[in-house]
């Protein structure tokens, strides 16, 4: 705070700067969050030793946490939101032709009912090819195999727990398995998204990560690649408009999926 000293000059007065500053310095903190590792589990894996640590950001009002894998052999895999699924693929060829491991059978796991913190949700876990080559994604393929069922037994099957169980390794960015398809819808443009976990997701822009009301099923049904589309009182898109939404190569809804229209559902899109 800037005072007015006996000649007639401005001063600051250093302790209400400091207190300032120490309150400026709090809020980023906050804002930024701190983070806490722990080494939660180690072990050797082809002669080298790694460590599988936990990462806790504690935020202003949400704590966060993710896993990182660290070993001198190999590059740091960091498994978070990003990089992780909800659920299990609703169908390997979801895929196409991405190199991609399995520690289990997929097909198995998968569940038509949303998935949730009870039930443990299985994913894959994606390997960027910007940050990871594929020998260090073959390396981190041949490590899941050798060391992650013992990991799994210890962290992945605890109820309400939030743990990665992971059933597999894809080299590819999440991202890039998602399908888009664009249209409009009251002069507005809408996208419906279906995840690799099967979630379908309906929302206005040009990415549909947004939730409105569509009249789909929550999840694609297997077996069958199925969409249930709702009539009567629960109508959302109807079958002629779902034909004007397309992917980047011109394809619909109905080029991957069956369609099937569905008098009574009980959904929230």
């Amino acid at each position: 705070m800037w005072q007015l000293n006996q000649a007639g000059q401005y001063t600051m007065n250093w302790l209400s700067t400091t207190f300032g500053s120490i309150i400026l310095l709090s809020v980023l903190l906050g804002l930024t969050g701190c983070q806490h590792e722990t080494v939660i589990y180690s072990g050797t894996f082809e002669g080298e030793p790694y460590e599988l640590v936990s990462v806790e950001t504690k935020g202003f009002s949400t704590n966060s946490i993710h896993y990182v894998i660290k070993s001198e052999r190999m590059k740091s895999l960091r498994i978070d939101a990003v990089n992780t699924d909800w659920g299990p693929p609703y169908a390997d060829d979801l895929y196409g032709n991405a190199p991609r491991t399995y520690l289990t059978d997929a097909s198995v796991l998968y569940r038509n009912e949303p998935d949730n913190a009870v039930q443990h949700p299985s994913t894959m876990v994606y390997l960027s090819p910007k940050r990871f080559s594929r020998a260090t994604f073959d390396l981190y393929a041949r490590f899941m195999e050798s060391e992650w069922p013992a990991i799994d037994q210890k962290f992945g099957q605890r109820e309400y727990s939030r743990f990665p169980h992971i059933i597999g390794l894809v080299y590819g960015e999440q991202e890039r398995f998602v399908r888009l398809f664009r249209g409009q819808l009251q002069g507005r443009d809408y996208t419906i998204r279906v995840e690799p976990d099967g979630r379908i997701r309906f929302g206005a822009g040009r990415n549909g990560s947004s939730e409105e009301y569509s009249g789909l099923s929550e999840k694609i049904q297997m077996q069958g690649k199925v969409i249930y589309v709702a009539t009567g009182e629960q109508a959302g898109l109807s079958m002629s408009q779902l034909q004007g939404y397309t992917d980047a190569q011109g394809k619909r809804l109905s080029d991957y999926f069956k369609l099937v229209e569905k008098p009574a559902l009980n959904l929230r899109h």
